[in-house]
């Protein structure tokens, strides 16, 4: 199975359902934010990204519960966290035949290699923080 080590890109959907105009898509969920040779080698794989601000990504979902993975192990479900955005991961994944989309890559099992601190957003921050007017 392929592998791919890349940062997530926005919140990950690990422990819920992924939620799509106020609809669950059931199914579990990851973006990932890609070199420009990862997307090489998935467009070779007939999996096609898209781009977010300038930076290519792809989604990797499932119906099933992703198994995560961490340093010491396997992370009971209960233990499970979303990950947020640019947390560092390896992913195995498969792709299936899809009669419009091409290849879709389906995650299967995930390692956690580093996770990123929350970015309170700028909003959040003046909140927070207040402003020096």
């Amino acid at each position: 199975m392929p592998i791919i080590e890349a940062n997530t890109i926005f919140k990950t959907n690990l422990t819920k359902h992924e939620v799509y105009q106020g609809q669950s898509t059931q199914k579990f969920s990851l973006q990932l934010a890609l070199s420009e040779e990862q997307v090489e080698e998935l467009n070779k794989q007939g999996v096609k990204t898209k781009q977010y601000e300038g930076q290519p990504l792809r989604k990797f979902s499932s119906r099933y519960a992703i198994d995560v993975f961490d340093k010491k192990g396997p992370v009971a479900a209960q233990d499970l966290q979303e990950l947020p955005s640019g947390s560092k991961v390896r992913l195995e994944y498969v792709t299936k035949k899809h009669p419009t989309a091409g290849e879709v890559p389906y995650a299967k099992r995930l390692m956690i290699l580093e996770i990123a601190e929350e970015q309170a957003g700028e909003t959040d921050k003046e909140f927070f923080e207040g402003t020096s007017s």
